[in-house]
C-alpha cells in the first residue's frame, strides 16, 4: 500500500509503521480459520485482502531498510546477499511445514508457525539499533529534476539557498514520480512481469492437464528454481559491479521471454521433464533483476523517498501479476497454452525493444 510508504517517509516512521503492520498480518492470517468458518467465503476473503494489503507494506520498507544500510556502508550492490537468505529460509520453511503438516495431518500448525516466525520478526525489528532506520538527509530537488545517474549541479545564489523554505512533501513525490527513467523503468518492469506472472501462473495447470505431469515433477520444478535463485543472488553482486542496472533489466526481461518462447517451440509435444531446465530461468531472471530494481530506485530517489518510491515499484509488480494472470487466463481459455505462450514471448520482445530505445534517447 503506497500511502504506508509515504507516511513512513513522510515522518520518518519506517519503525513504527513496520511493528503497526506487522501485527495486522498477524492478526488477519490468525482470522482466516474463523472468518472462513463464520462468514464463508466472502469473511474469507476480506481476510485475505487486509493480509496483502499490509504484508506488501512490510516487505517494501524492509527493502528499504536493507538498502538504507548497505548504502551507509557504500555496499548496494550486495542486496542480492542479503535477499538470498529469504529464499533460504522460505525452502527450508516450506519443506518442513509440509512434513509436519502430513504428519499430524492438521494446517493448523500452519498458524502456530506463522505466530512463531512473527513473534520472532518483531524481535528482530526492536532490537535492530534506531538509527539504521533514520534518514539524515532532506529531499534533494535538485537530484529529483536529473534523468541521468549523476546528480546534476546548478548556479545558484547562496541568499536563496538559506532562504528558500523546504519544498512541500507531495510536490517532491509528484516530481520523483514522474521523472521518465523511472517511468520508462516501471513500463519495462510492468510489461515483463506480465509475461512472467503469466507462465508462471498457468504453467503448472499445462504441465498437469497437458502433459500429465505429477506431483514430483511440480515440486522438483520450484527446487530447481529455488537453487538457481540463490546462486544468483549471491554472486550478482558482480554483475551490478561491472555493468549498469538497466543491462541487467534488459537481461531479466530476455530470460523472462526466452522462458516463454521456449514452451511456445516445444509446443504440445514436449516432454514434461524439459521444464525443469526452463524454470531455472525463472530464478535467474528474479535474482538478477530485483537487486538492478532497488539498484534503479536508489539511484532516482532521495533516501527521503526511497521508500515511497519502493512502494511504486512494488505496486507496480502488483498490477503486473494480476494483469498476467488475467490475460493469460483469457488467452488460455481462448486460444490454448501454446499461444499464450507466443503471445507472451512477443510482449516481452515489445517491452525490451520499448525500454531499449526510450533508453538511447534519454542518452541524447
Amino acid at each position: 500500500m503506497i500511502r504506508l510508504k509515504i507516511l513512513a517517509d513522510r515522518y520518518d516512521a519506517h519503525r513504527k509503521i513496520m511493528i503497526s503492520c506487522t501485527i495486522c498480518i498477524m492478526l488477519a492470517f490468525w482470522s482466516i480459520p474463523f472468518t472462513g468458518k463464520y462468514l464463508d467465503i466472502d469473511g474469507l476473503f476480506i481476510s485475505v485482502v487486509i493480509y496483502s494489503i499490509f504484508d506488501g507494506g512490510v516487505v517494501s520498507l524492509i527493502d528499504n531498510l536493507t538498502i538504507n544500510v548497505l548504502s551507509r556502508k557504500e555496499e548496494s550492490t550486495k542486496f542480492g546477499r542479503q535477499r538470498l537468505f529469504g529464499t533460504i529460509s522460505w525452502g527450508i520453511t516450506s519443506a518442513a511445514l509440509g512434513f509436519i503438516i502430513d504428519g499430524l495431518n492438521s494446517y493448523y500448525v500452519l498458524f502456530f508457525a506463522f505466530g512463531f516466525f512473527i513473534g520472532l520478526f518483531l524481535l528482530v525489528l526492536y532490537l535492530i539499533p534506531v538509527g539504521d532506520f533514520k534518514v539524515a538527509d532532506d529531499i534533494d530537488l535538485v537530484q529529483l529534476g536529473s534523468t541521468s545517474n549523476e546528480v546534476s549541479t546548478q548556479i545558484v545564489d547562496v541568499d536563496d539557498i538559506i532562504t528558500a523554505p523546504p519544498p512541500p512533501f507531495m510536490k517532491a513525490i509528484l516530481k520523483l514520480i514522474t521523472k521518465p527513467r523511472l517511468l520508462l523503468f516501471l513500463f519495462v518492469i510492468l510489461l515483463t512481469n506480465t509475461v512472467k506472472s503469466s507462465i508462471t501462473t498457468f504453467l503448472y495447470v499445462f504441465l498437469t492437464e497437458d502433459r500429465k505431469a505429477d506431483a514430483k515433477l511440480l515440486g522438483l520444478s520450484t527446487s530447481v528454481g529455488v537453487t538457481t535463485e540463490i546462486i544468483t543472488f549471491y554472486f550478482g553482486k558482480y554483475a551490478l559491479e561491472s555493468t549498469s542496472p538497466e543491462v541487467i533489466i534488459i537481461a531479466g526481461g530476455m530470460i523472462s521471454t526466452l522462458r516463454a518462447a521456449l514452451y511456445a517451440f516445444f509446443g504440445a509435444n514436449m516432454n514434461s521433464w524439459l521444464s525443469l531446465p526452463i524454470e531455472m530461468l525463472q530464478g535467474l531472471e528474479y535474482a538478477l533483476v530485483r537487486p538492478a530494481s532497488l539498484e534503479i530506485i536508489s539511484q532516482l530517489s532521495p533516501p527521503r523517498l526511497r521508500a515511497t518510491a519502493i512502494g511504486v515499484l512494488s505496486a507496480t509488480e502488483s498490477l503486473s501479476t494480476g494483469l498476467g494472470r488475467i490475460v493469460g487466463g483469457l488467452l488460455y481459455a481462448y486460444f490454448g497454452p501454446i499461444k499464450m505462450f507466443l503471445y507472451m514471448t512477443w510482449i516481452g520482445i515489445s517491452a525490451l525493444i520499448t525500454y531499449v530505445v526510450g533508453l538511447l534517447m534519454q542518452k541524447k
